[in-house]
């Protein structure tokens, strides 16, 4: 039996008997592991009583085979982010980040630059102002997509890699997961010859949306803590990154609506 220590960050917690849970977690050194955390219900535990999500900890568990549940033996608790779960935006901001960690990482896989990436949205998140929270949120859930790989450069046609002109509306395509130029734009989603109600998964980012994403990719973090996001800009924004989640993981995030 493998025994692991790493600091973890608790993504979600369910009850699975009267006196057990079943965790799903982010280990800095190990990866996003399905853990069973053995008497974590009752009074007396290893584990400082039930097991919340947004908790930070450094966690002994063992991992037998990556296909079984591992057994989280123990956690000391360093963080719990309480301002996520005092406001509703902050709330929704740290729901779509953990929607998308488990819909994108692949479990047992070392994830460094993605578990210190999430943890520094958890906390901004619990520490900016409520009308900051969209912003933050949207941008931590940009970079996941750039530091797993699935987002493209937002400056040339994902297909061709024609660049594309400055300070124009950008056609974004999921099905080839970044903008693209005129040629190969997907059919309108209008078309008499679509079925109702099938999309194309072709969305139309304004020059505004754009130049939007292209900040929250690369600002830093002061700077996109000032940023208030309309609703006109926002849902651009999420119709896009919500495409782009469901095209690669086949399943839609219901936190997203709520940014």
């Amino acid at each position: 039996m493998a025994v692991h220590k790493s600091t973890v960050l608790l993504l979600r917690c369910q009850d699975w008997s009267e006196s057990s849970q079943v965790v799903h977690l982010l280990a800095r050194e190990v990866g996003r592991l399905r853990c069973l955390a053995k008497g974590s219900r009752r009074g007396q535990n290893p584990f400082s009583g039930p097991l919340d999500r947004w908790t930070l900890g450094e966690a002994v568990f063992s991992l037998t085979d990556p296909n079984r549940l591992a057994t989280l033996m123990e956690l000391y608790e360093m963080e719990r982010f309480d301002g996520v779960r005092r406001r509703l935006p902050a709330f929704y901001g740290a729901s779509l980040v953990t929607e998308m960690v488990l819909a994108l990482v692949p479990e047992a896989q070392p994830q460094p630059e993605t578990f210190d990436a999430v943890v520094q949205a958890l906390g901004l998140l619990a520490a900016v102002e409520p009308e900051a929270c969209r912003a933050v949120a949207l941008a931590a859930a940009w970079r996941l997509l750039a530091i797993l790989g699935y987002c493209p450069a937002l400056d040339r046609c994902v297909e061709c890699q024609r660049p594309l002109e400055a300070g124009k509306p950008v056609d974004w395509s999921a099905g080839l997961g970044g903008p693209v130029c005129p040629a190969h734009r997907p059919p309108d989603s209008a078309s008499p010859r679509r079925p109702p109600g099938e999309t194309t998964g072709s969305h139309r980012l304004s020059a505004k949306a754009a130049a939007c994403v292209a900040f929250l990719l690369t600002a830093e973090w002061n700077e996109v803590r000032r940023v208030r996001l309309t609703e006109a800009t926002a849902r651009e924004i999420r119709a896009v990154l919500g495409a782009r989640v469901e095209e690669l993981a086949g399943k839609k995030l219901s936190a997203l609506r709520y940014v």
